[in-house]
């Protein structure tokens, strides 16, 4: 279980995307993809977690804001087009648009509309970041 604040708001980000309906096998950071033993989907989810600069918005010892954005990025098979990609991009955009989430002493709240950004394509797979904003603070002590 997680215990500082942006191990915090990673597991509440994380856990509010493995619980969406239809949801592709998911690729955390520093863990191994696909399990041993296993074979990479076709199709997955890449997720990144970009904390950003502490604000300090009061004087003294008052909880601080944390603002950042989780990242996840739609990986698609090369040659099967975009458009169904493109769908799950939104599918996430609206999993999280307008959403505040609650853990452990810290309000989450995704701060502005999550956005998909232009397809890239590699040599096997053609990627669809999904930008998701969030701001939250520290849990009062």
């Amino acid at each position: 279980m997680a215990v500082t604040t942006d191990a915090i708001i990673f597991e509440a980000l994380q856990a509010h995307l493995r619980t969406m309906p239809g949801v592709l096998p998911i690729a955390g950071p520093n863990v191994t993809f696909p399990a041993a033993g296993q074979t990479k989907p076709d199709k997955y989810l890449k997720v990144d977690f970009l904390p950003n600069r502490t604000r300090q918005v009061t004087m003294g010892d008052d909880p601080q804001q944390k603002i950042g954005i989780m990242q996840v990025s739609v990986m698609w098979p090369v040659g099967r087009g975009i458009l169904d990609g493109l769908e799950v991009a939104g599918a996430i955009v609206n999993r999280f648009k307008n959403e505040t989430l609650f853990a452990s002493g810290v309000r989450i709240t995704i701060s502005s509309e999550p956005w998909a950004a232009s397809p890239l394509q590699d040599t096997d797979r053609l990627m669809i970041p999904v930008s998701i904003p969030y701001i939250a603070f520290e849990p009062e002590a």
